[in-house]
Formats: structure tokens, sequence, C-alpha cells
């Protein structure tokens, strides 16, 4: 596993090298649960599915689904609703709808068979 060390170039302050990149969703971090006590010792008490904050973020432990194992970090300025509305995100396609990579694909077969 690479981690990427978030550094502000205005102020030079490190991110806790706890905190990983959630694959599914842009701007959401997530941690192990005991990385997050250590770290964050004022919290080591929250709940599942309880939602804490700091000045710039909102910390959410995740629900018993998941085992309530980690923590899920995103920014304030989202709102703290946040993770009901972008966590589970579904694209929908239209009935009739084709990609255009399935197009391209049909166009390459087609020649292919051709020759």
């Amino acid at each position: 596993m690479v981690c990427v060390l978030k550094v502000c170039p205005i102020c030079g302050y490190e991110d806790p090298l706890i905190w990983h990149s959630y694959r599914w969703v842009t701007d959401v971090d997530y941690c192990r649960l005991e990385e997050f006590q250590e770290a964050y010792p004022e919290w080591k008490d929250i709940g599942i599915g309880e939602i804490v904050s700091d000045r710039y973020y909102f910390y959410r432990r995740t629900s018993e689904r998941n085992g309530g194992y980690f923590v899920q970090r995103y920014p304030k300025v989202y709102g703290r609703e946040y993770y009901k509305s972008r966590f589970f995100e579904r694209f929908m396609a239209k009935r009739g709808f084709s990609h255009p990579s399935q197009k391209r694909f049909h166009d390459i077969v087609t020649v292919r068979s051709m020759v």
C-alpha cells in the first residue's frame, strides 16, 4: 500500500498517516478505529454511527453493517449529513442508453470480422 502524505503548502500542516483515501468517494478519508482512538484520544468512546467534529472535519464511525471498525472523515463545508447523500450514489442508465465505449467495441468487432 502506498501512503501519500498530505501537506498544506501555506502553513506546512502534515496530515496524520492514519488517514487513507476512500476509494469510492472523493474528499472522504478513512482509518481504522484503533488508530483513530490513538490519534484522537478525546473521541476514543465514539459510538457506532456517531458523528463528531473539530474545526475542519466531521468524523463518523461506520455503522453496524460494516462492524463499526472504521472512521470516515469528510470536510465540514459539506455539512453534517453529507455521508447520506454521497456515499451510496448510483448511476441509473435510461432504457435504450448505449455507452460510447460499447459502440466503439461494436465497430472494432465489425471491422475485424470483415477482414
